[in-house]
């Protein structure tokens, strides 16, 4: 009787807020760096940061915990190496479909930033896939590789708006919309749009298509003519991408921080990584280094699993949708 009234109490404690267990890393806490792969007579550091999932500063959600968006993290990471002379690149490990248009651009404008006032060189390595938003930012780089596998492009942008006129034409339901100008509701999921509205929207888009247009084809130096294709948002495979001009070269991530650490002049560097706790069995295929790890049982009830598809709120992406 006496253990089943400490549980009792201890219950209340926890749901009263008086009392708090750590159930995985705390982002207050500084990153502390940790070296992935080791070599002898090393001159400098390549710093592996992940850029994986939709691009998003959204936070993560879970049940009983949360973790930064993933431009916040990635900010972080930055932050640190601006401080260290001792690393030489950035090597960004990317694995992204894409996702908002201001956040991608927000990247991209950073890692530009970033390369200005350090002098650290910038490379990427593309993963499964690097495309439209993800893309976008790797423009930021010096150096573009992707695995022979690797699915990148989709250069454009994808405007999604729900309508449910038919379904509140079939269960009878009306929604009255008070507004203060013609243009108020464009867009609104509870009316047709005119098509004056339609080609205001399209006029939108394309604005939008065509700041990502014009970065491509400055950054990368294309021809007119090599951007035609590439405006069609077609996805391209590894050696395709490079006869495109969008990537530099098709490779492995285990060749990839030699050559980063090459491009930024030094000889031999080690391959380190930002956690906020340590792990001694990280390599450079480990997941969100960036995040630590969070206990398993959690992982049972976290609840942003969904792909980035379900996940999406009615607006404009640079995103590939698989």
């Amino acid at each position: 009787m006496f253990k089943k009234s400490v549980m009792v109490l201890l219950g209340a404690s926890l749901l009263s807020g008086c009392a708090t267990i750590k159930l995985g890393p705390s982002y207050d806490e500084p990153l502390k760096e940790q070296v992935v792969a080791k070599v002898d007579g090393s001159d400098g550091k390549v710093l592996m940061i992940p850029v994986e999932g939709a691009i998003s500063n959204e936070p993560s959600k879970g049940f009983l915990d949360s973790s930064p968006g993933l431009l916040d993290k990635v900010m972080m990471q930055l932050r640190r190496a601006e401080k260290d002379d001792d690393i030489k690149a950035v090597l960004l490990k990317v694995n992204s479909p894409g996702g908002g248009v201001t956040t991608s651009d927000i990247f991209y404008h950073e890692l530009k930033s970033f390369k200005k006032r350090t002098g650290k060189a910038l490379y990427v390595q593309m993963m499964d896939v690097g495309a439209s938003g993800a893309y976008y930012l790797s423009l930021a780089a010096d150096h573009i590789q992707v695995h022979p596998t690797t699915l990148t492009g989709s250069v454009g942008v994808i405007t999604i708006l729900p309508n449910v006129v038919g379904l509140s034409d079939k269960i009878g339901v009306e929604v009255k919309t008070y507004k203060t100008g013609p243009n108020k509701d464009t867009g609104s999921p509870f009316r047709r749009m005119t098509p004056e509205e339609n080609t205001y929207l399209q006029g939108l888009i394309d604005e939008m298509a065509n700041r990502f247009y014009g970065l491509v084809k400055t950054e990368r130096g294309l021809t007119d003519q090599q951007m035609a294709s590439i405006k069609t948002a077609k996805v391209y495979l590894g050696k395709d991408a490079v006869q495109a001009g969008l990537v530099d070269s098709v490779g492995y991530l285990s060749g990839a921080s030699k050559q980063a650490c090459q491009m930024a002049g030094a000889k031999r560097c080690d391959l380190v990584t930002y956690r906020f706790d340590a792990n001694v069995n990280a390599n450079a295929y480990s997941p969100n280094m960036a995040n630590g790890r969070v206990a398993p049982e959690m992982n049972l009830i976290r609840t942003n699993l969904l792909s980035p598809l379900t996940e999406l709120r009615p607006g404009s992406y640079y995103l590939y949708l698989e």
